[in-house]
């Protein structure tokens, strides 16, 4: 993409909003996302606009306007959101690098030789309480993924569906799943067939219709307890994307792959990539300090270090669908993709040998 047409898409989303705009920089332009520093309304404030339909950030700005509504979380107030997209307070405390845009998050293989960050027990032990609110103050009735309240395939996804708050999105109805039966599981598979869909074509598709299957099998190991309610989950609580000051968390960003689904699903994703991806570095016992950060909210479903080689191959499949979404699978990034498939083969493989016994 050009520097003119990522320009021209995100003037078009500013201008649908407002008559004073000007983009001064571009900040970010990794698909499905362009995010650019713009001045709106007089004031500096950030756009960002999908470039696919995988982009989706018309949902993720109205993730952002529940979260701020609704929960204790700082976020960025949303000044303006549409379909393609939103515009946001400029934050001088939000984070400022975005590692996720040079690899998959997840990368394990030395190959991808990108420098680590050091993480600090400070930030671990902020993002870990963090997290634990996010998810003890954003609960609901039901899974689901999440989508723009005005969109609907039929009269009866729309009947279906969940409005979350005021903020003008909903919990998707599921494909041929009654409300009432509208689980993790169900919402998983759901999110798993984006998986898919997106990975039509490459080669590993088959890796994620393995994920599809291993999750029906063994939907009662995967399941929240009967008397949990599933929370928002942000998809992503990685230092690029949360800011600690003085102790604290100062700044969260980036929902782009938030659904409401069990917190297991957040809390793995932040923990293995920390702790087993590329990227960072983590103090001695800081699996165990975010952890420990995390409780002293709110305790985690039981099973749930049970489940973690289950949710290690379940990642694996969705570090394969970013790749594919931020840098395509060619001979540069086939060794990563392998990486991946492998990853998840070897874990379904060996869970439902143990899980059937």
């Amino acid at each position: 993409m050009t520097a003119g047409e990522w320009e021209s898409v995100v003037s078009a989303c500013c201008a649908r909003h407002a008559d004073d705009v000007r983009v001064t920089r571009l900040l970010h332009a990794v698909p499905p996302h362009c995010v650019a520093d713009v001045e709106f309304a007089g004031r500096r404030a950030v756009c960002k606009v999908s470039l696919a339909e995988r982009g989706r950030a018309g949902v993720e700005g109205r993730v952002l306007r529940y979260v701020d509504r609704e929960t204790s979380v700082p976020v960025p107030a949303v000044l303006a959101t549409d379909d393609a997209g939103f515009v946001a307070d400029y934050r001088e405390d939000a984070p400022t690098s975005d590692r996720s845009a040079a690899g998959s998050p997840g990368d394990t293989d030395s190959s991808a030789g990108d420098t680590d960050s050091h993480v600090t027990t400070e930030w671990l032990s902020a993002a870990g309480r963090t997290l634990a609110t996010l998810h003890d103050e954003a609960t609901f009735d039901r899974s689901g993924t999440l989508a723009v309240e005005s969109e609907s395939s039929s009269a009866e996804s729309e009947r279906d569906s969940l409005t979350v708050g005021e903020c003008g999105l909903r919990i998707e109805s599921l494909p041929g799943v009654k409300t009432s039966d509208a689980r993790w599981p169900a919402a998983l598979d759901a999110q798993l067939a984006v998986y898919e869909d997106s990975l039509a074509g490459t080669g590993y598709a088959d890796v994620a219709r393995d994920a599809r299957r291993f999750v029906t099998t063994h939907a009662d190991r995967v399941a929240l307890p009967a008397d949990w309610r599933p929370s928002l989950c942000h998809g992503w609580f990685s230092p690029d994307h949360v800011a600690v000051r003085d102790g604290s968390v100062a700044c969260v960003v980036d929902f782009e792959h938030a659904l409401v689904g069990s917190p297991e699903w957040d809390y793995w994703r932040t923990v293995v990539p920390l702790v087993s991806g590329r990227g960072w570095s983590v103090p001695a016992g800081g699996r165990e300090t975010f952890r420990a950060s995390y409780e002293s909210v709110r305790s985690l479903p039981p099973g749930t270090d049970e489940r973690e080689p289950a949710y290690r191959a379940l990642l694996a499949v969705s570090y394969l669908d970013s790749l594919h979404a931020q840098q395509g699978i060619d001979a540069e990034t086939r060794d990563r993709a392998e990486f991946f498939r492998e990853r998840a083969t070897e874990g379904f493989d060996r869970l439902s040998v143990q899980w059937s016994e």
